[in-house]
C-alpha cells in the first residue's frame, strides 16, 4: 500500500515529465522550423516548390477541384518537399565529411538530387493529370 507521501512524490515526477515532454515537443518544432528556414534561404528549388504550392492553391480554388484532387496535389507537393529536405541533409552531411572531391560523395549527392528530380517529375505529371481537364474546359468555355 502506497503512502500519501509516495503518491505525492509520484505526482511530482509525472508533472516534471509532462513539462519535459512539452518542452521536448516545442524544441522539436523549433528545430523543424529552423530546417525549413535554412532550406528557404539556401535552396533555390525550395522557393520554387513554395511557388508551386501557391499556384496549386490558386488553381484549386479557381477550378473548385474535388477533395481527392486536393489530397493528390498536396500529397505530391509534400513528397517533393520531404525529398528536398532529405537531399539537403545528405549534401550537408557529405560536405561536413569532406570538401575534397570523392567519388562516393559524388554518388551520394547525385542520388539525392536524382530522388528530388524523379519526385518533381512525378508531381508534375500528377498535377497535369488533375488540372488538365479543368484548364481545357475553361479554355473551351472562354473561347466559345
Amino acid at each position: 500500500m502506497k503512502t500519501i507521501e509516495q503518491k505525492e512524490e509520484k505526482k511530482i515526477i509525472v508533472d516534471k515529465n509532462e513539462v519535459g515532454l512539452i518542452r521536448n515537443v516545442l524544441n522539436k518544432c523549433k528545430y523543424s522550423l529552423q530546417g525549413l528556414s535554412y532550406c528557404f534561404q539556401n535552396e533555390s528549388s525550395f522557393l520554387l516548390e513554395a511557388i508551386s504550392g501557391c499556384i496549386i492553391i490558386i488553381l484549386g480554388i479557381a477550378f473548385d477541384i474535388e477533395f481527392i484532387d486536393w489530397v493528390l496535389s498536396f500529397g505530391t507537393l509534400a513528397l517533393i518537399t520531404i525529398t528536398e529536405l532529405i537531399n539537403t541533409a545528405i549534401e550537408a552531411t557529405v560536405d561536413m565529411v569532406t570538401k575534397e572531391y570523392n567519388e562516393y560523395a559524388k554518388i551520394a549527392k547525385d542520388c539525392g538530387s536524382a530522388a528530388t528530380g524523379i519526385m518533381t517529375v512525378l508531381a508534375l505529371i500528377v498535377n497535369i493529370m488533375i488540372f488538365d481537364e479543368y484548364i481545357i474546359k475553361f479554355l473551351i468555355d472562354f473561347f466559345r
